[in-house]
């Protein structure tokens, strides 16, 4: 694996970690329910580029899905707030 590569899945791994926190803290869930989160080319024509992707299943398997039209890095809690 080059170095690049490497740091890239480190910088998508924190960033991942952190939109989860942001997810359980809106939810209330905590650690009483699954996150997903993953970056996606977007389809939507007013989105270029990378959205964000992200699912929510409660332990009463009610799964939440939401995308973000921003990359993973841009994500925000007022992001989250809105979608969620």
């Amino acid at each position: 694996m080059q170095g690049g590569s490497f740091g890239k899945t480190v910088h998508t791994l924190w960033h991942s970690q952190r939109i989860k926190g942001l997810v359980r803290e809106r939810v209330g869930q905590g650690a009483q329910c699954l996150v997903s989160v993953r970056e996606v080319m977007c389809t939507d024509p007013a989105c270029e580029g990378l959205a964000t992707e992200i699912r929510v299943t409660t332990l009463q398997f009610r799964e939440i899905r939401v995308q973000v039209h921003k990359p993973a890095d841009q994500v925000t809690a007022a992001d989250i707030a809105y979608v969620m």
